[in-house]
């Protein structure tokens, strides 16, 4: 008999009596929660509002200018006439996601912490791309 056939005492109430190692760990596997899987997941903890794509589309010009990053919102119109690239880079990402720009430029840690000054809320579940609750997700991004 191999160890993952080994009889064991069963330490899960209402289980069988006996049971093996294998039927113990897929049992354990079960009853353990993966982080972000209870229903009050981090994504909901955070407590932003919740702002649709759909909305952030009607805020895409100089004087109203939303951008969408990793999935958070983002108000940047009091930022355009700061951004050291210029305000005519982000206005062409005005009102909808911007994620792949901003990656594609390599902005520093600086100008990733500082965008915490500009978060205005985050996409509701069904339209993230980036921060997806209970599927795969980019590591290392921005709190």
């Amino acid at each position: 008999m191999s160890t993952v056939d080994a009889q064991v005492q069963s330490p899960i109430e209402g289980a069988n009596q006996s049971a093996t190692i294998l039927q113990l760990a897929m049992a354990a596997l079960r009853l353990t929660k993966a982080p972000g899987t209870d229903s009050n997941n981090n994504h909901q903890q955070r407590l932003r509002p919740v702002i649709s794509l759909s909305e952030v589309a009607y805020h895409d010009c100089y004087d109203d200018c939303w951008i969408v990053l990793y999935d958070r919102v983002y108000d940047i119109t009091n930022f355009l006439r700061l951004h050291p690239g210029g305000h005519d880079v982000l206005v062409e990402n005005a009102g909808r996601d911007a994620t792949i720009a901003f990656l594609n430029a390599g902005h520093s840690t600086m100008a990733i912490k500082s965008l915490k000054l500009y978060e205005i809320g985050e996409l509701p579940p069904n339209e993230c791309i980036y921060r997806c609750v209970g599927k795969l997700t980019l590591t290392n991004l921005p709190d």
